[in-house]
């Protein structure tokens, strides 16, 4: 007969497993970006152009976003621990696959390993927060959310300056390292993974709905493929073959899927989700959250035009967003835990769009570096309080624990359409405008996405405990 844990030893035994899930999304959200520095001497070596060569981080993103659900669905049916554990092994695996690509294999080979770093990397995420937000100590929830939120935005900005790092260490002829230096910190996540997290019982029986997987996945595909060449300020783009072909192509894919989920007895993805109001205001707020967090990426480009900072120096004013970005989610998580997601969340909406109208109104027109910092940290501020946490807690009110897996992988999955929509409206307004018009318009776009969340947030309630 066992003996009760001591409070100590629960303690323990939560910090283990709290730093075995950030360490898996550490990983995986560093190689969002990692590769960027290192793109342009791979192309090199295969001897390809910048248009084939953009898919090598092209073909992460997209497979990440298709296939967050299925993985999701995966883990609800056969077990956190056991998918969490497993997709760390695929990540480990398809690093090695970029890594050999160097070697033999060429393009093909690397995008190979790309598309299966992605299985990996898109299965950590839902597993860690649902995890977190259902089985985690009442009180402690929120700060993993917030902590989990951190992690992952954090490293997916910062991925491209880690990148930097490894080929400064062992030189830009040796960029395989930037692959292979991964797998030692994936066995150490796999060994804790096994010893720490527990293994708890499945309470949904069924297998996964192999058809609909499948046509979702391309459904999904298809859609991003089709949104990333819309021109927003242009509808004639609609009728382009790059746009025009991928969006039929989802329609087509959207009726079949919804067929094929109607038949199956273990749907691929619960169209309850669609009937729960909450669940359905998350969703939108999640798109919205998703372009303001992607506008972060315009930061040295904004800064480098407005306050004459030199070219490529302008991603150091990143830092000014990152601070306050990095530290905003665990405190916004242990308020969560005491009012809960609601006012958090209109907190962290409200100020980051106090950050882009104050940016877009006295720091572009002004030109004054040390206003663009303070309207930079004034945005951070209200970012790390908005993004991640306080939806992934929003969703998992509303529903069970048997399908929560699943339903942050939709919510996460529909952010990364708003990261994919947003960075083409908000480039728009930087072309649309004449000088700092542009980059006013394009602020000003960012506090609207904010607003909208904003907005939204005020028709959402929480269900009675």
């Amino acid at each position: 007969m066992s003996t009760p844990k001591t409070a100590s030893e629960q303690e323990q035994r939560f910090g283990a497993q709290l730093a075995v899930y950030l360490l898996g999304l550490t990983i995986g959200g560093l190689y969002v970006g990692m590769i960027s520095p290192v793109r342009t001497v791979i192309q090199a070596d295969f001897g390809i152009g910048s248009d084939a060569g953009i898919w090598m981080i092209n073909i992460y993103t997209l497979f990440y976003a298709a296939l967050i659900p299925v993985i999701g669905r995966v883990a609800d049916l056969h077990g956190r621990k056991r998918v969490f554990t497993a997709c760390l092994a695929v990540f480990a695996a398809g690093a090695v696959l970029c890594g050999l690509s160097a070697s033999f294999g060429g393009m093909t080979l690397l995008l190979t390993g790309r598309v299966v770093q992605a299985v990996g990397a898109c299965g950590m995420i839902p597993v860690a927060n649902a995890e977190m937000g259902t089985s985690f100590p009442e009180g402690k929830r929120g700060l993993a959310l917030g902590l989990a939120a951190a992690i992952t935005g954090m490293s997916n900005v910062l991925g491209a300056a880690v990148g930097s790092a490894v080929l400064g260490l062992f030189g830009s002829q040796n960029w395989p390292m930037l692959f292979y230096v991964c797998l030692p910190f994936c066995a150490v996540a796999m060994v804790g993974a096994i010893l720490f997290l527990p293994h708890r019982q499945v309470s949904e029986q069924g297998s996964l709905d192999l058809p609909g997987s499948v046509v979702f996945v391309l459904m999904v595909l298809a859609l991003l493929l089709g949104l990333r060449e819309v021109d927003f300020f242009d509808l004639g783009s609609l009728a382009q073959p790059a746009v025009g072909g991928p969006l039929a192509a989802f329609a087509v894919l959207l009726v079949a899927f919804a067929l094929i989920e109607k038949r199956s007895p273990s749907p691929m993805f619960h169209l309850e989700f669609l009937s729960n109001r909450g669940v359905v205001l998350t969703m939108l707020i999640s798109f919205f959250i998703g372009g303001v967090v992607i506008s972060m990426t315009l930061i040295p480009e904004l800064a480098e035009a407005t306050v004459g900072a030199p070219v490529g120096s302008g991603g150091y004013y990143v830092m000014a967003v990152g601070i306050f970005a990095l530290f905003g989610p665990p405190l916004a998580g242990k308020i969560m835990d005491r009012i809960g997601p609601k006012l958090v969340l209109g907190f962290g909406l409200a100020v980051g769009a106090a950050g882009y109208v104050f940016l877009a109104l006295v720091a572009v027109p002004a030109q004054s570096p040390a206003l663009l910092v303070v309207g930079l940290c004034i945005m951070g501020l209200g970012m790390g309080f908005s993004m991640g946490a306080p939806c992934n807690y929003m969703v998992l009110e509303h529903t069970d624990d048997a399908h929560s897996t699943s339903a942050i992988a939709t919510i996460t999955l529909v952010r990364q359409l708003g990261t994919s929509i947003a960075p083409a409206i908000l480039v728009g307004f930087t072309t649309a405008g004449a000088g700092l018009a542009g980059y006013q318009g394009m602020l000003a776009c960012a506090a609207a996405f904010c607003l909208a969340g904003l907005a939204l947030l005020a028709f959402y309630r929480s269900p009675r405990k």
